[in-house]
């Protein structure tokens, strides 16, 4: 996966820079290698690349590179051991293998036993699929209902794939505002509207800012490649990173149905009825949104908090938008939306509505505080937990927009140079990832060192090249046999509990299931097994003592089949007493490890130290012998 990121970022930039290098891998983990061997070497290719040593570079003091009193070196390889690259010889789909470009233009159907996946070409056949099937999903990238239906397994016998029609993937532009279709990708979003910020007045393209500066922490690139804007407002998470700065900024959509034609909504108060609902009917369909263009008095900023800084879902997010009265810091309108502090994104009405007519300074801010607090009290028994860091989030977060936006009017001479403490003004920075600077050196061996004599030489690790090159086989490699099954874990959902029912008969019905297990097909001592005790269980024995411990499995046709049988596999439970959970609960009940202690002996001691030719005793203590 990551060389094949970095494949990507160089067929589409062919020098790029260390920021193209950051953001194409922010959907890339890696938990074994660590990423800085990875950067390391992928550096290599970007415009900025330099030595890790800076000034102190042997090239600089006009030395090889490596060489030196340290007898030191830096390469791993030599350039010559390696194919030249030649751009005409990349491994492209052979274009006479598309014969024609007929299937890609028309509208498809597929149907299979539970779902049915439609892909319209005109706008006219997608509203008559929705007015038919109002609870149809509308699929773009696939990054939300895919999760639900692989990991959640939700099923929605209806999907409808809309990246054909014409009007979902328009972007145009008017007077006062850009307009995308609800289908445009994330990716194309933001590569339009930086152009756009280039190229027009800085106070116009204040929301487009704020958007590319959210966009850029939204999941990875390889998400946002695919997802869309309309997904996201449609999937209405409450701590989505782009609803809470669509809301605040109040954007128009547009919506169309087949029966009642298109009309415009409002992001804003009443947009989001519940979770994941909002005022839009279950028969339109959302085709597209307008970004306005800000004024010269307007301002708009936003902030996410998350666990890591790339690729993750927010904790608390939240975006400001603000109208001065002409010329003034004298708040003229104001919306604050909050993402992560309710069932759905949240507006603060009553807050907003204190600030208008008050200037934008210090003694504001310690209303607003106070303000938000009663406003957003998060329940204790909200899910997600961390509610007292959540509610501090909220002010942290009006903060560091109210040192963003007194910045930009510091800088505009509306508001006095010293109006905001100099030490405070940093608070409203983003984070900037430092530029990557790392060498790695190696002790340089003798040229006589015999070529299987492996010290201090660095060694290419046995699996490397074959992995990195994707050669490497792993189990789903590996073709399937003929006959073969997939077994897949019937697992208990109690922790200490005695199992009385358990029925399989649902499960076996279904085409392409063949068996059942469980402790009744073993006799007891084959479903013993241990690494020297045998007191564990293959399979459950009557009574389960952990939540996931295998109670039975499923053997079937394939693996989505035979994790779809497994769930129905009906496990009734008894609750066993007591439940212990603590120590003090352990003592009360006077639950024990069993045979404590336990000695493990070899031999006679005693006898042996008696029948010693000599004994040899000795004490010590702290500080000598």
């Amino acid at each position: 996966g990551i060389v094949m990121s970095m494949y990507a970022l160089l067929r589409n930039a062919a020098k790029p820079s260390m920021r193209d290098l950051e953001v194409a891998f922010q959907g890339n983990l890696c938990r074994c290698t660590g990423y800085r061997p990875i950067l390391e070497g992928y550096k290599t290719f970007t415009k900025e690349f330099a030595c890790g040593m800076g000034d102190k570079c042997c090239k600089v003091k006009g030395k090889e590179c490596g060489g030196g009193a340290n007898n030191t070196d830096d390469k791993l390889f030599k350039r010559s051991e390696f194919q030249p690259f030649d751009p005409s010889q990349e491994p492209i789909f052979p274009p006479e293998l598309q014969l024609t470009a007929a299937y890609d233009e028309e509208s498809l159907v597929f149907r299979s036993d539970r779902v049915t996946w439609y892909r319209p070409t005109r706008l006219e056949e997608l509203l008559q699929l929705k007015a038919d099937h109002p609870q149809a999903k509308l699929i773009v990238g696939n990054t939300e209902v895919g999760v639900e239906v692989k990991f959640k397994h939700f099923l929605y016998p209806v999907l409808i794939n809309p990246v054909k029609v014409p009007e979902l993937l328009e972007v145009c532009e008017t007077e006062d505002s850009i307009y995308f279709g609800a289908a445009v990708s994330l990716m194309d979003i933001d590569a339009y509207l930086r152009k756009r910020i280039e190229e027009m007045p800085e106070t116009q393209t204040r929301l487009f800012q704020c958007t590319v500066d959210m966009l850029h922490y939204f999941a990875g690139k390889q998400i946002r490649n695919v997802a869309c804007l309309g997904g996201n407002i449609m999937t209405g998470s409450p701590i989505s990173d782009m609803n809470p700065v669509l809301t605040a900024a109040g954007v128009r959509l547009e919506v169309a149905s087949r029966a009642g034609g298109r009309r415009s909504v409002h992001m804003g108060t009443g947009f989001f009825t519940g979770y994941r609902r909002n005022i839009i009917e279950a028969h339109e369909t959302l085709l597209g949104i307008h970004f306005q263009k800000t004024t010269p008095d307007q301002h708009v900023v936003a902030f996410k908090q998350a666990r890591r800084r790339d690729d993750d879902i927010a904790i608390v997010n939240s975006a400001v938008n603000v109208n001065f009265k002409p010329g003034t810091n004298v708040v003229k309108s104001i919306a604050i939306a909050f993402g992560g502090m309710a069932p759905t994104t949240v507006l603060a009405p009553n807050t907003s509505k204190l600030m208008v007519g008050q200037p934008w300074n210090h003694a504001l801010v310690e209303r607003v505080a106070e303000s938000l607090c009663q406003e957003l009290p998060l329940d204790a028994s909200a899910p997600g937990g961390m509610i007292a860091y959540r509610r501090a989030l909220v002010v942290s977060l009006f903060f560091k927009s109210y040192l963003a936006i007194s910045r930009k009017l510091c800088d505009a001479g509306i508001m006095p140079p010293d109006a905001v403490p100099q030490k405070d003004l940093s608070g409203a920075d983003k984070f900037h990832t430092p530029t990557l600077r790392s060498s790695q050196l190696f002790e340089r061996v003798a040229s006589n060192q015999a070529n299987h004599d492996p010290i201090g030489k660095p060694k290419v690790h046995a699996s490397a090249l074959k992995q990195a090159t994707g050669e490497a086989i792993y189990t789903d490699d590996i073709p399937r046999m003929d006959g073969e099954l997939y077994l897949a874990f019937v697992l208990s959902t109690k922790a200490h509990a005695k199992i009385t029912k358990l029925d399989a008969s649902e499960a076996l019905a279904l085409e392409g299931v063949e068996a059942f297990f469980s402790a009744q097909d073993l006799t007891e001592h084959q479903n013993e097994v241990g690494p020297v005790f045998h007191d564990e269980y293959v399979f459950a024995n009557g009574e389960v003592h952990c939540y996931g411990q295998i109670i039975g499995a499923i053997a079937a046709a394939n693996q989505t089949l035979a994790q779809r049988a497994a769930r129905l596999v009906r496990v009734e439970y008894s609750e066993l007493q007591p439940v212990i959970v603590t120590i003090e609960q352990a003592i009360e009940h006077k639950s024990y490890f069993p045979d404590y202690p336990r000695f493990l002996t070899k031999g006679d001691v005693e006898k042996a130290f008696a029948e010693a030719d000599h004994v040899y005793e000795s004490s010590c203590r702290m500080g000598g012998q």
